[in-house]
């Protein structure tokens, strides 16, 4: 089936503050709260990555976070109506981290979903 991935990045979140737990922890909060407003639950894989860019010889201490999603295209949540309530997810999650710099990344692939037998 074709459907989306979309993945977002958090960067230059404080590992002393944050960790994959309370990231989790913040994005469940926002998606639940999205949830009660659109029906549409916005579940996401939590990740941390080293930060090392063009100004830094190595980790410069800085973290970033990744959370990834994939629209299950069995249901009756278009990818329109997905797409929607995970903008206002990652505002609300990005809200709550303080407004720190982020990426998006939405990639059309191909998946194939097995249910539970």
């Amino acid at each position: 089936m074709i459907t989306e991935s979309y993945s977002i990045s958090f960067l230059g979140l404080d590992p002393e503050h944050y960790t994959a737990e309370s990231i989790s922890n913040i994005w469940d909060i926002a998606a639940k709260k999205i949830y009660e407003e659109t029906g549409i639950y916005i579940s996401g894989g939590i990740h941390d990555r080293y930060l090392v860019d063009e100004d830094d010889e190595g980790p410069n201490g800085s973290i970033v976070f990744m959370v990834e999603s994939t629209r299950i295209p069995l249901g009756t949540i278009t990818k329109e109506d997905y797409w929607n309530a995970y903008k206002l997810v990652v505002e609300e999650a990005r809200q709550r981290l303080g407004n720190p710099r982020m990426n998006l990344t939405v990639e059309e692939i191909d998946i194939t979903y097995f249910d539970k037998i």
